[in-house]
């Protein structure tokens, strides 16, 4: 004769699947990549240069149509390279990813500035985001532009991220088109 499972047997199975299933869509939400915050370095007309300075060990990856190495730069502890054409450097270390977008920068990859933080993967908290700026336009309800000498500074896990432009419009939040 086989036993039929008693009722308070189902109602424990029933909330113990319940309970599995919020667990795991919590878990796939947490997990989710979360969306970059995007930095777009316009040309301005000072005829300067625009920068980034990186850590080495926060760029995960950079794309340009042309990159041409600097030789004899300034500081001999920085590699410098000017990129130009679709340029695209993804930046972590932040609470949140940063992806940079330009047409033509000089790229500064500066030596990391905390190896421990690096090595155990733990992401301290950090200072918010300095800038400096001559005038802001908002754009929207996350995206807002920065004219007239811009220097943003962000701290990563590896050292300071510096962005220095004429022109820079910053969107937090989904890029656009998603």
């Amino acid at each position: 004769m086989i036993a039929s499972p008693n009722r308070e047997g189902l109602q424990m199975f029933k909330i113990s699947g319940t309970v599995l299933l919020c667990v795991a869509s919590t878990a796939a939400m947490a997990s989710a990549p979360t969306p970059p915050e995007t930095f777009v370095i316009q040309t301005g007309q000072s005829g300067r240069a625009e920068t980034i300075k990186v850590p080495v060990g926060a760029v995960s990856a950079f794309s340009a149509t042309v990159a041409e190495a600097l030789v004899g730069f300034a500081d001999p502890k920085v590699e410098a390279m000017r990129l130009s054409g679709d340029v695209l450097i993804n930046v972590v270390g932040t609470a949140q990813p940063i992806q940079i977008k330009a047409d033509n920068v000089v790229l500064e990859l500066t030596a990391d500035d905390a190896p421990a933080a690096k090595k155990s993967g733990f992401l301290p908290a950090l200072p918010a985001p300095q800038l400096r700026s001559t005038e802001v336009i908002i754009g929207g309800d996350d995206t807002q532009t920065f004219v007239g000498n811009v220097v943003f500074t962000v701290q990563t896990s590896f050292g300071a991220m510096e962005i220095r432009a004429d022109r820079v419009l910053r969107r937090k939040g989904p890029p656009e088109g998603a």
